[in-house]
């Protein structure tokens, strides 16, 4: 169980920083996942039917134990090949329904496949008959997370943490479910009972810092994103925060080095431009948005969009000077 617990977080950190995450960013295909073959998809597609209200199928691999097919599902999933895994998990099923431990496995695949009904009815089913499983009632919060369903989540996190008070990772979910339904001082509340429980989780220290940024309170969130790039340098996220809240401070040379450090170097001079734009420094905007139409001069619209903006204010400014 340890092992779907990882993979569990593991799947929280991919992807709930990109519910927070304020720059949008095209999906990219986690490692390991790749097309299914023709003949995978026909048992794939059978083993999504009622496997418990119909016949033995021709294809139920007897001859394989359910022990090894159990190790092989666990393999597959740690090498994030989901379909593979879930194939190999249903076949067992299909003898031993009442496999619970196995059965929440299916609903942990179903969630990191983001197949959140399929997920929401392995995991109910599970608790049906274990209602003491704090483990399942995390994932099941996670799936009413993904679905916005903010109260749920909280209903299930708090029966977590009422059970186990110093179980840090579900404080952090805690913290962000708060931070998405726009609920910031409760996240940043529950987000430092987390990082004091678990002062090197990374995530916990972004989320703290976005929840700062949003009550401008830009010396706390430097404080927390700070500490997080020194556990984490490269973490994108983190740095992409990091940039945000010291050109809040309107520390701007630091903040573009934090904006670039978080990846695309285009996006970084848009955002940094983006702040001295809001910050009256129209000359200062504009050469930033020129330089990321430099970087990507054919595709990168929202640069050309906001240079124009900012030589109208810059003329308009000139032609008006207070």
């Amino acid at each position: 169980m340890s092992k779907v617990r990882r993979l569990l977080g593991a799947a929280l950190m991919l992807a709930l920083p990109l519910l927070l995450c304020q720059c949008a960013k095209k999906p990219v295909a986690p490692s390991g996942v790749r097309p299914i073959k023709p003949e995978e998809a026909a048992k794939l597609q059978e083993a999504y039917d009622p496997w418990d209200k119909r016949p033995p199928s021709r294809l139920d691999r007897k001859e394989i134990p359910s022990e090894r097919l159990e190790a092989l599902g666990d393999l597959s999933m740690q090498t994030r090949d989901y379909d593979r895994s879930l194939l190999n998990f249903l076949q067992i099923l299909k003898d031993q329904p009442e496999n619970h431990e196995l059965r929440y496995k299916v609903g942990v695949i179903f969630l990191l496949k983001g197949q959140l009904e399929a997920a929401r009815r392995e995991l109910a089913r599970v608790l049906l008959h274990q209602p003491e499983k704090l483990a399942a009632h995390e994932a099941l919060g996670v799936v009413h997370l993904q679905e916005k369903q903010y109260p749920l989540a909280l209903e299930e996190f708090r029966l977590v943490l009422a059970s186990e008070p110093n179980r840090g990772h579900t404080r952090y979910l805690v913290g962000v479910t708060h931070l998405l339904a726009g609920q910031t001082r409760e996240a940043i509340s529950a987000l430092e009972k987390a990082a004091a429980l678990d002062p090197r989780h990374v995530p916990t220290l972004t989320a703290l810092g976005q929840a700062y940024i949003k009550v401008k309170d830009y010396p706390q969130a430097i404080n927390w994103l700070k500490k997080g790039e020194s556990l984490a340098p490269d973490q994108p996220k983190n740095n992409y925060q990091l940039g945000m809240a010291l050109a809040g401070a309107k520390r701007y040379a630091e903040a573009l080095q934090a904006f670039l450090k978080a990846g695309d170097e285009a996006q970084a001079y848009n955002n940094i431009g983006v702040h001295y734009f809001m910050d009256g420094q129209y000359e200062e905007a504009a050469k930033c948005f020129q330089r990321a139409l430099e970087l990507r001069p054919t595709f990168y619209q929202e640069a050309k969009v906001n240079l124009n903006r900012a030589l109208e204010r810059l003329q308009q400014a000139r032609h008006n000077p207070s």
